[in-house]
């Protein structure tokens, strides 16, 4: 499922035609003239860049025939959150997942495959210190990626606050919450902010949470797998839903 595209024409074709991209790698050594050209694109279409030393290029392209240029894309469309929130204005209620940061791609996909089942309207993947959607993410949502609209975000800080501004109640999953979430009454739009598997939520994300919800354990321990956690959460949230007869 993994692919690879190198060389500045395949990748700057993908760019200008809008191709989903997860992210694109620049030789570290590189003085080709064209680097700029394609930085300003990938900009442009809020795909992450790095540079990188030859040989990691060399490895991904599998070839040393590379131009310096080597972007890796995803099996999705990646859904732009200006676009999405146009096209559900009038939908409620609404389930958003949050994933900050979650960079197990294993995680990620089991995130999404329950979000589906327990009928969330869209998950949101930061592309910063997160993973995207690649080969095991597929393999791990078990396609459930291709039933969820997937929104890209470059910062999570300013998405969350457009969410806001749409009526959204931001609430972040952490083992310290103030609020239970057996007990929590949920707002009919809803985004549930999912940390990252060691670090839980970032402190310029916890800025924006309007609550934050515990899940209760019987013993005293840390917290639970990003993806157990998320799974209980969710179907906390549609099983509310259902009795307040928003489903």
């Amino acid at each position: 499922m993994k692919q690879v595209i190198f060389g500045y024409n395949a990748v700057a074709e993908a760019l200008r035609s809008g191709h989903p991209l997860n992210r694109i790698y620049f030789s570290l050594s590189s003085r080709r003239p064209y680097i700029q050209e394609l930085k300003a694109l990938a900009q442009e279409n809020n795909v992450r860049y790095d540079f990188v030393e030859l040989a990691k290029l060399n490895v991904l392209a599998n070839t040393g025939e590379h131009q310096d240029v080597v972007a890796i894309t995803s099996p999705v469309e990646y859904v732009d959150l200006d676009d999405f929130l146009e096209a559900n204005a009038n939908v409620n209620p609404q389930l958003l997942v949050v994933l900050d940061q979650v960079q197990n791609s294993g995680n990620v996909g089991l995130i999404i495959r329950t979000a589906v089942a327990a009928g969330a309207t869209g998950v949101i993947l930061s592309v910063r210190g997160g993973s995207l959607i690649n080969d095991q993410v597929f393999r791990a949502s078990a396609g459930a990626i291709f039933h969820i609209p997937i929104i890209k975000s470059m910062s999570l800080q300013r998405d969350l606050q457009k969410l806001k501004d749409q009526d959204f109640w931001v609430y972040g999953l952490d083992a310290g919450g103030s609020s239970d979430v057996f007990n929590e009454k949920w707002a009919k739009r809803t985004a549930v902010v999912i940390g990252n598997e060691h670090a839980g939520p970032r402190d310029v994300t916890r800025k924006l949470f309007d609550l934050t919800v515990r899940i209760p354990m019987a013993k005293d321990f840390d917290s639970l797998n990003a993806a157990i956690a998320a799974g209980i959460v969710l179907f906390q949230i549609s099983n509310y839903a259902s009795k307040a007869g928003w489903r």
